[in-house]
């Protein structure tokens, strides 16, 4: 496959031009045939509104739509099975805007996924309205007045930690929690509560949200599988944000808490340049996603308050608070948390030897450890033995990556950090900081293991 076109109906189907009468078919909450789906309106029914603001719904469903076309356009059906090449034609609503930006998207969108993206606008029928159908009027909630920021809150470490230094900065936040799977929103709510408990003075709220995207409609029949890589669950996590920082109030910011490292995303090895972790947080990424919200009149900042610090770091913030040490082992930061249902967990659980999870461990290093459980101890676990192939390959390069750190000389760290996206020189020196920091945290979690030890060469 060359190329793959995709055509997006919301709330009622429209008949595709002539450059899409082949295409895939996305419909989004179409009576029996839609195959993308959200809550979302319920969340801002909540709030107070039934409808938002054109620019918003708009920016929204562009976030549902690129979420849903990441999910199920496999990159294995194209040529060097990773770059895809995308065409869209979406409805909108604030066409003109949005067309003044079409470019801006293309790029913010390629960056962000590795793919090469082509999206097109075309005009939003007038009766294809995304609202909420419940008939009685939304009412404002009075607590909305005292909210101050909006902030994403997954129910990871860094998010918890995000919470954590907004609570203790007595800022009331609203936060936002995406339920990518059934028990995670239970899990967000419990651990926003630990935190609110600490600081009852300073409100907040939790609003949970889902999205659905099922398989595309493709002519013929014909049937793709899923996509296992997903870079564009974290814009789409951002955008639902935005629309909820518009209702509460102008320029209200969103914060989006995660350490630097990750968003850096320096592959760990040549091998691996096509990574499959997150660039939403690279500050290139957010310079141009800022930018385009400008350009199109939003006014919302996005702010990630940890961008050059260490996973330990943020983690040395709180250390000594005793609600956070009882609860931090909750927290999930593991990319296939659900995986464990497999081997007997009925809840999710960090597994241990994926590259997020051994981040994680890492930056744990000075905490009592008494509760914290993984589904794998690879420090127990010969890097040889008792495990697959794909359970071993994210800790072999990370521990190659160890090795490639201890060779390369600083001006070669710059380097590879600088070809990650456009930095400002004093950026690159800042994340050289951070990225030798990672590593030396690294580096004390994997000598507690003689093999691992070894082969580090420590």
């Amino acid at each position: 496959m060359d190329r793959i076109k995709i055509w997006v109906n919301k709330i009622k189907e429209s008949p595709k031009s002539n450059d899409f009468e082949e295409a895939g078919t996305i419909n989004i909450d179409i009576k029996y045939i839609g195959n993308l789906s959200s809550n979302i309106r319920e969340v801002w029914y909540k709030l107070g509104v039934k409808q938002l603001q054109p620019i918003y719904e708009d920016l929204y469903l562009l976030s549902l739509v690129i979420f849903a076309v990441d999910k199920r356009v496999p990159r294995s059906v194209f040529p060097d099975a990773w770059t895809r090449r995308i065409q869209i034609s979406i409805p909108m609503i604030e066409l003109d805007a949005w067309s003044s930006v079409k470019d801006d998207v293309d790029k913010m969108l390629s960056y962000l996924s590795g793919d090469e993206w082509n999206v097109n606008f075309r005009a939003c029928e007038s009766d294809s309205k995304y609202k909420s159908q419940r008939k009685r009027e939304a009412h404002r909630p009075d607590y909305l007045n005292s909210i101050e920021a909006v902030s994403l809150f997954s129910g990871g470490l860094d998010s918890f930690c995000g919470a954590y230094k907004l609570l203790s900065g007595n800022k009331p936040t609203l936060f936002v929690g995406y339920q990518e799977y059934g028990p995670l929103k239970g899990l967000q709510k419990e651990l926003i509560e630990s935190i609110h408990n600490e600081y009852p003075e300073c409100f907040c709220d939790l609003l949970s949200f889902t999205a659905v995207a099922r398989s595309l409609i493709l002519p013929n029949d014909e049937k793709l599988e899923s996509e296992n890589t997903s870079r564009s669950r974290s814009f789409l996590f951002l955008c639902a944000a935005i629309t909820l920082a518009s209702i509460v109030g102008d320029e209200i910011p969103v914060y989006i808490p995660e350490n630097g490292f990750i968003g850096l995303n320096l592959p760990m090895t040549p091998g691996r340049l096509g990574s499959c972790s997150t660039r939403t947080t690279h500050p290139h990424f957010l310079r141009m996603f800022n930018s385009l919200l400008s350009k199109i009149g939003i006014k919302h900042q996005i702010i990630n308050p940890y961008a050059y610090s260490t996973k330990r770091e943020m983690v040395e913030q709180f250390k000594d608070i005793h609600s956070f040490c009882q609860n931090y082992h909750k927290t999930i930061s593991c990319s296939h948390p659900c995986n464990g249902r497999w081997e007997g967990y009925s809840i999710p659980k960090n597994c241990g030897y994926c590259y997020p999870c051994l981040i994680r461990r890492s930056s744990l290093l000075d905490l009592d450890l008494e509760n914290e459980s993984y589904g794998i101890d690879i420090l127990e676990t010969s890097i040889t033995k008792n495990s697959t192939e794909a359970k071993r390959s994210d800790l072999e390069d990370l521990l190659s990556s160890i090795i490639s750190a201890n060779e390369s000389t600083d001006n070669e760290l710059k380097r590879r950090i600088a070809m990650t996206g456009k930095l400002s020189s004093e950026e690159i020196e800042r994340f050289l900081r951070l990225y030798k920091s990672t590593i030396c945290d690294l580096k004390q979690l994997f000598i507690r293991n003689n093999d691992y030890a070894r082969l580090i060469g420590e």
